[in-house]
């Protein structure tokens, strides 16, 4: 039978109990009457005594280190070494504006972590690079690689997926052709499903089950088959699946301009877009997320202005002149790809919808590029990393 601590105080001790707390009152009587009686010592343990063996010989000269005061290590005399060669300081381009010091109030905004976020996702971005891999996968073209994402975006609406997870299997699929060779188009699609089922599990609530991506894989493989793909894809990619994604980075521009919905869906458009495009898989993802906002901006504009300015320096990290190159391709992509990539047409049908507020029936601006052939877009301009 149980009994409550607070019920237990209230019980008497048995009549054992009290004769040995007698004799334990007495013991400590005799001790007071003799004090002079030598008491048994705790044994140390050898730990202990080995090491206030070793600390028995130790001094501190302390004459020594105030002399030594005021005066800075040798080594340190000069905090400028730390700095990297030719690395100007940073100036704020645009001091008398901080968003995050006026979202303080707001929980959502995560604004006293924020910007040390999207800088540590800046920094990563180099571990994450991807650099042209088609020719080691000679059944892989760039309009096949184009198929296969389309496909990607039909499945993320299809289980109506984060976006998030979208672009993050987008570029585990990147990574993994990069790091690998031979890929034939019999596998690209249970590389795609894995990607997604992967992507899934790292941002999903409930990521979609194995024998429903095989279902619409058209049963092109098997249970075990996919598993073991999952297991090569985790150790071809190095088990680091935080890339960053130009998805956030597009959203963070969004808050701090403070741009309405239906212009960010816009933006979103574009950049979803341009996923197909093998040759942005070698551009930074901040970079890509900066020039589709601009685009989208200049699209929706009445005069179909919209100019770089020092709000977007301070959060994207680029010049003007950093982006206007891209931002003229992504337009250029933009009409590449509904004209000539036509049955290419799951993120345009998506953006169709009301939805996203009908965003992909606005015009495009007019193209500035020409295309190598029809098959062929228009040369990408060559970027720094990131």
């Amino acid at each position: 039978m149980m009994m409550l601590r607070s019920q237990a105080k209230n019980v008497d001790p048995p009549a054992d109990g009290r004769q040995h707390q007698k004799r334990k009152q007495a013991e400590q009587l005799d001790a007071l009457k003799n004090p002079l009686e030598p008491v048994a010592k705790k044994q140390l343990s050898k730990g202990l005594t080995e090491l206030r063996g070793h600390l028995s010989g130790f001094k501190i000269d302390s004459a020594k280190r105030e002399q030594q005061g005021g005066k800075k290590n040798p080594s340190n005399n000069d905090d400028s070494e730390n700095i990297a060669p030719g690395k100007a300081p940073y100036v704020d381009p645009c001091p008398h504006y901080d968003y995050d010091q006026e979202e303080a109030h707001n929980p959502d905004s995560v604004s006293e972590y924020a910007p040390e976020i999207f800088d540590y996702y800046k920094a990563r971005e180099i571990q994450f690079q991807v650099l042209p891999y088609l020719a080691r996968h000679p059944e892989i073209d760039v309009k096949t690689r184009a198929i296969l994402i389309d496909w990607m975006v039909e499945i993320q609406e299809t289980f109506e997926l984060n976006h998030e997870t979208l672009y993050n299997a987008v570029k585990l699929t990147d990574i993994f052709l990069h790091n690998s060779k031979n890929v034939d188009k019999n596998t690209i699609q249970k590389l795609a499903c894995v990607t997604i089922f992967i992507a899934a599990k790292y941002d999903e609530r409930s990521p979609p089950l194995v024998d429903d991506l095989i279902y619409l894989s058209g049963d092109r493989f098997t249970r075990e088959e996919l598993l073991a793909m999952e297991r090569s894809l985790f150790s071809t990619v190095g088990y680091d699946l935080g890339s960053p994604l130009s998805y956030r980075y597009l959203r963070r521009l969004g808050r701090v301009c403070r741009v309405d919905m239906r212009s960010l869906t816009m933006a979103r458009y574009i950049l979803e877009t341009s996923l197909m495009v093998y040759d942005y898989a070698f551009i930074s993802q901040a970079r890509q997320a900066a020039a589709a906002f601009v685009l989208a901006m200049r699209m929706m504009a009445k005069d179909h202005r919209y100019e770089w300015n020092p709000v977007l320096e301070k959060y994207s990290g680029f010049t003007g002149e950093e982006i206007y190159p891209l931002v003229e391709h992504m337009n250029h992509i933009m009409h590449f790809v509904t004209a000539k990539w036509t049955q290419l047409a799951s993120v345009r049908q998506k953006y169709s919808h009301e939805v996203f507020f009908h965003v992909a029936e606005i015009p495009f601006l007019p193209d500035t590029l020409k295309a190598v052939n029809a098959h062929t877009y228009a040369p990408v301009p060559v970027f720094s990393y990131p």
